[in-house]
Formats: structure tokens, sequence, C-alpha cells
């Protein structure tokens, strides 16, 4: 456990120093119990900052598909412009050909239908235009989320084994806790055991040497 919090930054009760299980058994019992309790934080706070990391980056897909619905509706806009365009084009190429046949010599009327055909022949350029930037900049925007959804898949599934890594080891150190404190529970119980029979043992013995005392201080008759 010092491997994973450090010699340095593992807790101790009291400000006391290291505590061996042989030396004092309720301050090692204690000590164990606060690694794991900053185990299980340390644990804790990395849930919290994946759960902040996938917050930011869904919150990043968001904005990028209301940006690209905005695009798409510029784009669809432009469209309907596009075809408004070209139909007035066509209704003006059409009423100044019929213009330009035998027996209609209006020159003014064919002027201003050709300068209305000339503006929006322009229009119509324009519109090609802009629709030609609006697809350059959906383009541009679809590749550049698509290589930010890359990175952030990336990071989230790196993140992920980072999480499964840590919630695997802390099993494991928690495991070995459990296992190595029934261990030494049962070691000083055993102790405990043997120090009682040897109490016993010793009120024994001290008793047969009181017996042995009496009987020898005793008158002989």
């Amino acid at each position: 456990m010092d491997k994973i919090l450090g010699v340095d930054k593992t807790p101790k009760k009291g400000g006391q120093a290291e505590t061996k299980p042989f030396t004092n058994f309720s301050v090692f019992h204690d000590n164990l119990i606060m690694r794991l309790k900053a185990l299980s934080q340390i644990q804790l706070d990395f849930d919290k900052w994946c759960k902040e990391a996938e917050a930011r980056f869904t919150e990043n897909v968001k904005t990028y598909a209301e940006t690209k619905a905005g695009w798409r509706r510029k784009f669809s806009a432009k469209e309907g412009e596009l075809e408004a365009i070209k139909a007035t084009n066509t209704d003006m190429a059409a009423q100044l050909a019929s213009q330009k046949r035998p027996g209609q010599n209006d020159g003014m009327e064919v002027r201003a239908l050709s300068a209305h055909a000339t503006n929006a022949e322009r229009r119509l350029i324009n519109a090609q235009n802009q629709l030609v930037a609006a697809e350059e900049k959906m383009t541009a925007m679809n590749q550049k989320n698509t290589s930010a959804d890359s990175k952030w898949e990336a990071r989230v599934k790196e993140y992920e084994s980072r999480l499964k890594a840590a919630e695997e080891r802390v099993k494991r150190e928690r495991q070995g806790s459990k296992e190595r404190v029934a261990e030494l529970e049962n070691n000083l119980k055993s102790l405990q055991r043997q120090f009682e029979l040897a109490q016993k043992r010793n009120q024994q013995l001290n008793e047969v040497i009181d017996t042995n005392k009496v009987a020898s201080s005793s008158p002989v008759r």
C-alpha cells in the first residue's frame, strides 16, 4: 500500500510512527483501516474526474451537433436561393428570347431585360460561390470534429482502462489486507491462549510449591 500512497503520505493515527503488528496490534489495525479509506478516496476522486471529463466530452459533442445543424440550415437556405435565382434567370432568358423575335422592336425593353438577366446571372454566380464556400466550411468542420471525436474516444478508452486497473488494484489490496488482518488476529488469539495456558501452569506450579512447603514444615511424630 505504501507503493500506492507513498510512505510519507500514508496517514498515521495520532502522528505515530510505523507500527508493526507484533508491537501494537491495535494501532497497526487502525493504521491499516485508515490506509484502506485513503485508497477508497483515491478511487472516488478518480471516478469524479472521469465523470467530469465525460461531461465535458458530451458538451463538446452537443455543441458540435448544434453548429453542424446550423450550417446545414444555412446550406439549405443557400440552395433555395440558388434555385430561385436559376428560375428567375431562366424566366429572364425566355422573355429576352421572345423580345428578340421578328416584329418586336422595343429596344428599351430588350435592354432592360438584358440588364435583369445580367444581374440575375451575377446573383447566380455569387450564390454559387457562397454555396461552395459553405460546402468547404462544412467539410473542414466535419474533418476537424472527426479528429476531435477520435481523440476524445481514445481518451475515454484510456480513462476507462485506468479506472479498471485502479479498481482491480484496490480490490486486490483490500482482499490482501483482509487476509492479513485475519491472519494477525488468529495469531493474536493463539498467543493469548498460549499466555493463558502459561499462566495456568504457573499457578499450578505455585500451588504445588506451596503444598510442598507446608508438608515439609509440618512436625514429624
